[in-house]
């Protein structure tokens, strides 16, 4: 007979090899799938996955009764159980404050990119993120999956070619390394670098969805070309037969009515340029009859309001010495980031503002831009739409944005743009995973699903910030107390 381990969550480092069947007794689970939390519940997971769910003593064997023995045997009383949270829209293969893994910043320091990238899965991991999808994982995305524990990884492939964005933005050849998806336009359908053939492609190489960027410039320039209308009607029709989804990178009224025109599935970012109607302090109607037709067609969205917020605190010196960065970023990053040479992407943004004071520059982002984008998030909350939690991690070179705490973060954008904790636990869970098609196994605690849970000392319901309260993660039923994913101890 195993023996019987009566465990007490908060002193436990769960770090050694996990068993097959865990019982957690006496919790609260909290679902989006529940009208109210359900209190005084016994889970039990056997091989990964939540295989009952009784407010009655349970057994691992139908045969046998209460006197049953379990690998582990966890007391939940006066816990919280819920679904583990995604992340729909984080890069792994990107630094905060250096860039992507082959852009030269990073490549000129190695051993604090190893040192990242050995701790960024844990970072997740923190703070509940046990599922993720990364809609540009660039080339170097196995550090991230081939890592002890981290979130159950999802991906996109980005189509661009070498005339659009991101492709036409980067300089050197290591960073357009990247792409590997580069279409030509005038290709036929038979032809290498078609879309046809690159779709196809994409399908077999596991990835869940396409990414594609309707971006014809920052802010209200107009530089770059974007794909033709004809190019976007064969990627559409390619992807339907391949049975993938769009997601579109489109944050500007004029871009955002582009991806919509396109038929994608997703919408990637806020709207925080209006373009002619940026003077303007609400929304208009020409603004609402485009949310409108989002609303209709129930296409996802991802506000994305940590990548706006990212901008501004770079700006402020005191981001550099957070000590929300210290549980989930390593030191010699923290050391760097008080480097002259860390501030470079604070001087790139600097150029653009024509010699403004640095304050004033975190004010245009923090509150014009954020505040945009606050109003969208409310008109599309009103009509009861769904959000999804997308952080779009770190969403720049900035080094403001943390694996993780930029999830959580965003998490709390959404209570300030007008959700309730319950719609945020909603948007974490599963909206997500009903808009990328994997809510038979993820998005709620219920039988037969993946056991990546939370086990929380508040309630999510009273609070966003419960979300920093977790105690324990599971993760595909091994238990992992939080304690241990620590960056700094």
């Amino acid at each position: 007979m195993i023996k019987i381990l009566l465990l007490s969550i908060a002193l436990l480092s769960f770090t050694t090899k996990a068993e097959n069947t865990v019982l957690i007794e006496n919790i609260t689970i909290v679902s989006a799938h529940f009208k109210a939390p359900k209190t005084n519940m016994n889970v039990l997971i056997d091989d990964g996955r939540i295989i009952q769910i009784s407010n009655n003593n349970l057994t691992n064997d139908s045969n046998e009764k209460e006197n049953t023995s379990y690998d582990i045997r966890i007391n939940g009383t006066d816990k919280f159980l819920t679904p583990g949270l995604m992340d729909s829209h984080a890069h792994v293969s990107s630094i905060p404050g250096m860039g992507f893994g082959v852009e030269p910043m990073a490549i000129k320091h190695p051993e604090i990119v190893k040192a990242y990238f050995g701790q960024q899965p844990k970072s997740f991991l923190y703070y509940g993120i046990t599922q993720i999808l990364d809609p540009n994982p660039g080339v170097s995305f196995n550090h991230f999956t081939s890592a002890p524990i981290h979130p159950d990884y999802f991906r996109c492939e980005v189509l661009t070619s070498k005339n659009t964005f991101p492709y036409v933005e980067k300089t050197d050849d290591l960073s357009r390394s990247m792409f590997t998806y580069l279409v030509d336009e005038n290709a036929q359908a038979t032809e290498n670098n078609s879309v046809e053939s690159l779709v196809a492609e994409i399908a077999k190489s596991g990835a869940s969805c396409i990414k594609l960027y309707f971006e014809d410039g920052y802010g209200n320039a107009s530089q770059w070309q974007t794909f033709s209308t004809n190019t976007l009607e064969r990627i559409k029709v390619s992807a339907e037969k391949s049975n993938l989804l769009i997601v579109a990178h489109a944050n500007a009224l004029d871009m955002q009515q582009l991806a919509i025109a396109a038929g994608v599935d997703v919408i990637a970012h806020g709207m925080w340029n209006w373009g002619q109607y940026n003077r303007q302090q609400n929304i208009s109607k020409k603004i609402a009859k485009t949310l409108d037709v989002i609303i209709d067609r129930k296409l996802g969205y991802m506000p994305t309001q940590r990548v706006i917020s990212g901008l501004g605190e770079v700006m402020l010196p005191a981001t550099a010495n957070s000590v929300e960065f210290t549980p989930v970023t390593p030191k010699s990053l923290l050391n760097w980031y008080k480097t002259p040479e860390a501030q470079w992407f604070k001087e790139e943004l600097r150029i653009g503002f024509d010699g403004m004071p640095d304050n004033s520059i975190s004010d245009i982002f923090l509150y014009g831009r954020v505040g945009k984008g606050k109003k969208v998030i409310k008109y599309l909350h009103d009509a009861k739409h769904p959000i999804l939690l997308a952080s779009d991690f770190p969403g720049s070179p900035t080094s403001a944005n943390q694996p993780g705490l930029t999830s959580y973060q965003e998490m709390q954008a959404m209570v300030n743009a007008g959700l309730s904790p319950e719609q945020v636990l909603a948007a974490a869970t599963i909206n997500n995973a009903k808009q990328f098609n994997i809510d038979n196994d993820y998005g709620t605690v219920e039988l037969g699903k993946i056991a990546n849970l939370l086990i929380l000392k508040s309630n999510p319901l009273n609070s966003v910030k419960a979300w920093n309260s977790i105690e324990t993660i599971f993760l595909h039923g091994k238990p992992i107390a939080r304690e241990s994913l620590i960056a700094n101890k």
